[in-house]
C-alpha cells in the first residue's frame, strides 16, 4: 500500500491529543442550542454529536476493557457480537437516538463538558490499562491496542471541527498531529480490512488507473505530507510521499488542518484556502463517494 514504513506518532501524545481535543469540542459545544443542526454532520443536531463522539469513546473502552478480540458494534454486546442484526453502518446513523433521561446530562452546559470529557478520560485509562502484547480487536492493522489511540484522537479531532465551524471558530491543530490525522484517513482507503467502515459508495469509485494527489503546504520532521491516491482495477492503492513531480490526474494542496478538513468533507475544494489542479470533476466524484 506504501511506498515507505510508516511511524505513527507516540502513544502518549495520542492520548494527550485525545483529552486536548475532547476538552476543545466541549468548550465549543458547550452553550449551543442542543437541536443546533451540525452542517458538516447533515442530518444530526449538536445533541447528536455529542452523543455520537462519547458512544465512539465508550465503544473503544470496551472493547479494550474486556480485551474483545472480536468485533463489537456499538451498543452491542461486548462478550463478542451485536444485540440484533443492525449494520454498522446503520448502528453508526442511529447514534443519536438514545433515552431522554440522558439528554437531562446534556441540557446542563457544565455537565455536557463533563459528558464528553470523562468519555475521553476512561478512554485513556482502558488504553494504559492493557499491554501491547494483550491481543484484542481492531478494525485493521496490528490486533493490538495500538490502533485504538491513534483512532481516538483522529476521531475526536474530526468531529472537534465539527463543534468550532458549527461555533463559528477557527480550527487549527498542531502540524504533525493534523499530519498523522490526514494519514490515517488517508491511507485506510489503501486498506481492504477498512473497506466495511468506509461510506457504502466506496465501492463506485473508479478503477481504471485514476490517480488523486493529496499534499500538505506544509511539513514536520518525520511526518508524511503527501498521499497518492491510485484507483487501479484490483483495488485502491495509496503510496505515502510520493516523488515530487509524480503526475496525478487530480491534486488537492492545502494546509495540514485545512487537508484533514477537505478528506473528511468538511471543506470544500473550492474554498480560496484549497488550491486544486487537474480533473475537479474526478475529485469531486471521489470525495462525494469516499468519505463517510
Amino acid at each position: 500500500m506504501t511506498a515507505q514504513a510508516y511511524v505513527p506518532l507516540p502513544m502518549d501524545r495520542c492520548t494527550s491529543e485525545l483529552r486536548r481535543e475532547a476538552a476543545r469540542f466541549a468548550d465549543a459545544a458547550r452553550d449551543l442550542p442542543l437541536t443546533e443542526p451540525v452542517p458538516t454532520c447533515p442530518g444530526w443536531t449538536l445533541g447528536d454529536l455529542v452523543r455520537h463522539l462519547r458512544q465512539g469513546h465508550e465503544w473503544a473502552t470496551t472493547i479494550l476493557a474486556t480485551r474483545s478480540t472480536e468485533f463489537v458494534l456499538p451498543g452491542g454486546d461486548p462478550a463478542g457480537g451485536a444485540d440484533d442484526d443492525t449494520s454498522w453502518t446503520e448502528r453508526v446513523a442511529g447514534l443519536g437516538a438514545r433515552e431522554t433521561a440522558e439528554d437531562s446530562r446534556l441540557l446542563d452546559p457544565g455537565l455536557r463538558a463533563r459528558f464528553v470529557t470523562e468519555g475521553a478520560d476512561r478512554l485513556v485509562e482502558a488504553i494504559g490499562g492493557i499491554g501491547p502484547e494483550v491481543p484484542v480487536w481492531a478494525p485493521h492493522g496490528k490486533q493490538n491496542k495500538e490502533f485504538w489511540p491513534r483512532w481516538a484522537m483522529y476521531e475526536t479531532t474530526v468531529h472537534r471541527a465539527d463543534a468550532d465551524l458549527l461555533a463559528g471558530r477557527p480550527f487549527e491543530l498542531a502540524m504533525d498531529v493534523a499530519l498523522d490525522c490526514v494519514d490515517f484517513c488517508v491511507a485506510a482507503f489503501g486498506v481492504p480490512e477498512a473497506r466495511p467502515f468506509h461510506s457504502p459508495l466506496f465501492a463506485e469509485v473508479p478503477r481504471g488507473g485514476e490517480t488523486l494527489s493529496f499534499r500538505s503546504a506544509g511539513g514536520a520532521p518525520g511526518r508524511v505530507s503527501s498521499w497518492l491516491v491510485t484507483c487501479a482495477p484490483d483495488g485502491v492503492r495509496v503510496t505515502r510521499n510520493a516523488p515530487d513531480g509524480t503526475p496525478a490526474d487530480a491534486t488537492v494542496v492545502a494546509s495540514p488542518s485545512d487537508l484533514l478538513l477537505v478528506v473528511k468533507g468538511r471543506l470544500r475544494p473550492e474554498s480560496p484556502r484549497v488550491t486544486v489542479s487537474g480533473d475537479r470533476e474526478l475529485l469531486d466524484f471521489w470525495l462525494s463517494h469516499a468519505i463517510s
